[in-house]
């Protein structure tokens, strides 16, 4: 078995293989340059064909430090960097036009592989206006109805600003063409990018039902962003 952990900087993160048959590999990748992706995806399918299983668990929190721009990079990480999401209307295009981890993999997996996208218990969905809560859960909802959310969450986060920038005028344009919510949205750009991967995962396992493909919450991790939420509990998740 070969395990690619990768990185941002492809650094030796120290894990210690439980089998004398696994291999451990630390390739660079950013999950938000698509030439990174594909040049990763391109190493995957030359070296070994296909993929069995694909985790996704890189993300960003950048709420201490608030700002649109922010918002958008927080959204193109953790639920646009997990798929590539631009398809349909002009303006999520010029916003979302990557080959991202999902799209770009679930090719390479074989037969009955798994994907796990990593969540968060801020992916909870109270706090959220009803009718929010609703879209979000809703059983028939597609890729194109996901995006068009977070349109709309950008929007309402960067009202302001949206006359000195042209990208955020696209995004009021495709906003303009759906039911946009002013109101009823968390303020953490974090935890609604974390909604959003649970809703992403729901479509891509009811559009691939040959694969396995879930969404796990692993608790408080030992991480750079694990520790910005605080001190670890008595019981570690990870």
């Amino acid at each position: 078995m070969v395990l690619y952990a990768t990185s941002r900087k492809g650094q030796d993160l120290g894990f210690k293989p439980t089998s004398a048959k696994t291999q451990l590999r630390y390739p660079k990748l950013d999950i938000a340059d698509p030439k990174s992706i594909d040049g990763f995806a391109k190493s995957i399918q030359q070296d070994h064909g296909n993929a069995n299983v694909l985790i996704n668990n890189a993300g960003v929190n950048l709420d201490l430090e608030y700002s649109p721009a922010n918002v958008k990079t927080t959204l193109d990480t953790n639920y646009r960097g997990t798929l590539n999401v631009g398809e349909g209307a002009r303006a999520w295009e010029m916003v979302a036009d990557r080959k991202q981890m999902c799209r770009t993999f679930i090719p390479l997996l074989r037969a009955k592989g798994r994907i796990v996208n990593v969540s968060s218990t801020g992916s909870s969905l109270s706090g959220y206006s009803k009718e929010l809560q609703e879209r979000f859960r809703n059983p028939n909802m597609t890729l194109q109805d996901l995006e068009q959310m977070m349109i709309e969450y950008q929007v309402h986060n960067s009202e302001s600003l949206l006359s000195e920038h042209r990208e955020l005028t696209l995004l009021q344009e495709a906003a303009n063409q759906g039911t946009e919510s002013r109101n009823g949205w968390k303020s953490q750009a974090y935890s609604v990018s974390k909604a959003a991967t649970n809703a992403l995962t729901a479509v891509l396992a009811r559009e691939n039902p040959g694969l396995t493909i879930n969404c796990c919450c692993p608790g408080w991790v030992d991480t750079d962003m694990g520790n910005l939420m605080g001190r670890p509990p008595k019981t570690l998740g990870s």
